[in-house]
């Protein structure tokens, strides 16, 4: 079809968006989404169907930020502070982190660009210093878990917040990946690759609510879930791919099944 091959072209940067290479930022994304528009019009003209009307508007939000230096991106400056608010972004100083936090770049990003304190999807909490997941534990619910019910390695993983209630979104001290650890499950599952990759997904979300309001995009669940999903792949794929990487790992992802949950509404504008 000339509408999905037109679509993996932006994503590749090839054929008639072979002038996208290289390209990112919001200049990128709104000329990528405008291109991809036309073409889809100049063959349905008013009668696209649903699933490329919102192609044409999700999917471009993957040239956003270009690659970084220490992390998987290198977001615009005042990304997040421009669509959350100064105010809803929480920074860091190295006081706050715990020694177990050795990962320069998480911590860089910590200090100088911060997260959402409320992503929809998580919650950043704002007591500091963070804990260590063990030194949460010990300190808020002690006696919920032995230490031999923690995942390994809990003296390493960072607390940044939590996903669900009984869900703690963690970043692995020494590499920077981004994790998170379900109570109910006893299980350490990979979330994003990094804090900025992280960072990008709480975005993605606040941009498709803006989106959903000025065009319905909800109207069409199960297809934006997709699309949601197919976008952070392209910027992330580890956030959406179900092949384990530990031996315990039973290949859940947290993002595309938190999409797909229609019930749960959080595409809903």
């Amino acid at each position: 079809m000339r509408f999905a091959a037109a679509t993996e072209e932006l994503a590749g940067s090839r054929g008639q968006f072979a002038a996208y290479e290289g390209r990112h930022g919001p200049k990128a994304v709104a000329a990528a989404s405008e291109q991809l528009s036309a073409v889809f019009t100049s063959t349905a003209g008013d009668d696209v169907a649903p699933y490329w009307r919102m192609a044409a508007l999700i999917r471009p939000l993957a040239r956003i930020a270009g690659p970084g230096a220490g992390l998987a991106l290198d977001l615009p400056p005042r990304l997040l502070d421009e669509e959350f608010g100064a105010f809803g972004i929480v920074r860091f100083e190295d006081v706050d982190f715990p020694a177990a936090l050795t990962h320069e770049p998480t911590r860089r990003f910590l200090r100088e660009v911060g997260l959402p304190e409320n992503g929809y999807w998580f919650e950043v909490d704002t007591d500091v210093p963070l804990p260590t997941l063990a030194e949460h534990y010990a300190d808020e619910l002690s006696g919920a878990f032995t230490d031999g019910e923690l995942p390994a390695g809990a003296d390493h993983l960072i607390r940044l917040g939590h996903l669900l209630e009984d869900t703690s979104l963690v970043v692995d001290g020494a590499t920077g990946a981004v994790l998170c650890w379900s109570e109910p499950d006893g299980m350490l599952r990979p979330l994003n690759t990094d804090i900025s990759t992280l960072a990008f997904t709480a975005w993605l979300l606040h941009r498709e609510k803006a989106l959903d309001a000025d065009h319905d995009l909800t109207g069409s669940y199960e297809q934006l879930a997709a699309t949601m999903a197919q976008t952070l792949a392209l910027v992330d794929p580890m956030a959406c791919d179900p092949t384990p990487v530990t031996p315990q790992d039973d290949g859940l992802r947290y993002w595309p099944d938190a999409f797909e949950d229609q019930a749960g509404g959080g595409l809903y504008a």
